[in-house]
């Protein structure tokens, strides 16, 4: 059931994660719904960008995959598990563009629906993970809604979203909506508290505005680079170039300045728009379509990181496509 696609991605869990504090409600009436046998075939999640969509959908499939999940979730040691764990389940897809701003292509979606028509391997369920989904282009779009007309059966379709306005109306009423709103700080401090102090974690939380991937980052990492607005604007004019900025980047330092570039993303779309213009000076405004892309550029390149690309090719290609899409007129 293998097939070779650009567009699909390979997801591997570690044993110790599970749902974050502020995901435990939508996850027990999920798990509750599935074992009554009333969960829809697909589910949009929903909200703003940082607060673990992507690994609410990843931790549900590995609950949806699981042969003997218990209390909502994956039980962590049979064999379906082991796979998951492994990011080697073949009855598991993650699609993705190749490139945050690149469209999913119908192509995938056909192929996927050719998969997901077949006999699970396991012989349990099968999962589908569409990340961004708003990034299917219209063909794809209309590709996957006949599918989810009439859905394979045992297959669960996991659509993360951004930016719900780009979903065709007619996927949004064929998939339940989940949404997750930015966590409270006691749910974030109660997240961390047994790993971190706990006024370092409200200071954390101040840095972050709140978004909790990135107050673990800001706490996780003690040479977490400092990067503000003017550093932020200078790379995004080419000045240094990406090639002299790439250079000077080890595999240790690229993944502290995409942190810290997550996390200044974060806090611009957190902020409002009249206190995000007044920040980058000099005549030039990043507009929320610009940060949305290049934060969706920058967790790629975390990803491709984790798997050992090229760093140097990978930050250069990466400084660049930003670079793009900061002087781009498309709002």
């Amino acid at each position: 059931m293998s097939i070779a696609n650009d567009q699909m991605h390979i997801v591997a869990l570690s044993p110790e994660e599970g749902f974050r504090p502020w995901q435990i409600t939508q996850a027990q009436q999920l798990s509750s719904a599935y074992q009554a046998n009333t969960l829809p075939h697909a589910l949009m999640l929903t909200g703003p960008l940082g607060v673990s969509k992507q690994h609410f959908a990843e931790q549900f499939a590995f609950f949806l995959l699981c042969s003997s999940p218990h209390a909502g979730r994956a039980c962590g040691r049979c064999k379906s598990c082991s796979l998951c764990l492994a990011g080697t389940h073949p009855d598991w897809a993650n699609i993705g563009p190749e490139e945050a701003h690149k469209a999913i292509r119908v192509d995938t979606v056909r192929s996927i629906q050719q998969r997901l028509q077949q006999t699970a391997q396991q012989g349990g369920n099968k999962v589908c993970i569409i990340s961004p989904a708003e990034n299917m282009n219209d063909n794809a779009s209309n590709a996957l809604l006949k599918i989810l007309e009439e859905p394979p059966a045992n297959t669960y379709f996991l659509l993360v979203v951004h930016q719900v306005s780009k979903i065709l109306p007619t996927i949004l009423s064929r998939a339940q909506g989940v949404n997750f709103a930015l966590p409270s700080a006691n749910s974030i401090v109660n997240w961390l508290k047994n790993d971190f102090d706990q006024v370092d974690i409200q200071q954390a939380i101040e840095r972050a505005r709140g978004f909790p991937e990135q107050v673990k980052s800001i706490l996780s990492d003690s040479d977490q680079v400092y990067f503000n607005n003017d550093v932020l604007l200078q790379l995004m004019l080419g000045k240094p170039s990406a090639y002299d900025f790439a250079a000077k980047l080890d595999q240790r330092s690229a993944a502290n300045f995409l942190d810290a570039l997550l996390a200044l993303l974060a806090q611009q779309s957190a902020a409002s728009l009249k206190e995000s213009n007044e920040e980058l000076t000099v005549g030039y405004a990043m507009t929320e379509y610009q940060r949305h892309e290049i934060y969706a550029l920058a967790i790629n390149a975390k990803q491709a990181l984790a798997q050992n690309a090229n760093l140097r090719l990978l930050m250069e290609t990466f400084l660049q496509d930003c670079t793009a899409f900061f002087h781009s007129p498309h709002a």
